[in-house]
């Protein structure tokens, strides 16, 4: 009897025969329910390989899954019913396995979790957070997407009007990451804090109070970069 493993890449094999996921979403977005069927069997696909990946999530994944995951994070829109639990399974593969996923799926993961964001399908309040606790990964390429992706989003639900609510939230959670000892996670946490102080999207005196108390941070780095802030 095959296991679990051997199974799907056994429908890897046979599907990709079929299947060219690139032109196979281009058919997808134009005629969605012309294709619904075709659609549905690669995203059993992607459960099935999910499911795999689980069992070791340390492992390097096939190529196979983060190919799945671009091809479902790109149509799902069109199929609000069928991957309602879609954007969740990408914010927990990263939330419970962030340093033990192998770079190049993590981000896959990252890219998947900000094609959803950047189309409304996924709350900027479900996603920051994930992604301030994604600067504690030793992937220099990671950060610097993550980095950008906060910036830019914070500024895009800032533009029309302050969105106080979704700012409180983040702020508070920030907050709380500059103050902490990995010292990667609370420089571009800082780093995050004088963007959108020098952007005029969190000119407040909290923010300011926030970056004088990184000025006594143990790490000599985080109190210098604090230090610049005022200068």
């Amino acid at each position: 009897t095959s296991g679990p493993t051997e199974r799907v890449e056994a429908m890897a094999q046979t599907q990709n025969k079929t299947v060219d996921l690139n032109q196979l979403r281009g058919l997808v977005k134009r005629d969605p329910e012309g294709y619904l069927n075709e659609f549905q069997l690669q995203y059993n696909h992607y459960k099935a390989a999910r499911d795999v990946f689980l069992l070791q999530p340390g492992k390097k994944a096939n190529k196979d899954f983060s190919d799945l995951i671009h091809f479902v994070a790109q149509v799902c829109h069109c199929y609000p019913n069928k991957c309602d639990e879609f954007p969740g399974d990408l914010v927990s593969l990263l939330e419970n396995n962030m340093t033990a996923l192998d770079s190049s799926l993590r981000r896959s993961l990252v890219q998947a979790v900000i094609l959803l964001r950047n189309r409304g399908v996924v709350s900027p309040q479900v996603v920051l957070p994930l992604f301030f606790k994604l600067f504690r990964c030793q992937d220099k390429m990671l950060r610097k997407l993550v980095f950008s992706h906060i910036v830019a989003d914070l500024q895009r639900s800032n533009a029309k009007q302050k969105n106080d609510k979704l700012n409180r939230k983040i702020q508070n959670f920030l907050y709380s990451i500059v103050g902490e000892d990995n010292e990667l996670a609370a420089k571009k946490s800082l780093c995050v804090l004088t963007q959108m102080y020098h952007k005029r999207v969190w000119a407040d005196a909290n923010t300011v109070n926030v970056v004088a108390n990184a000025v006594f941070h143990k790490s000599s780095r985080i109190m210098i970069a604090a230090l610049k802030f005022f200068m």
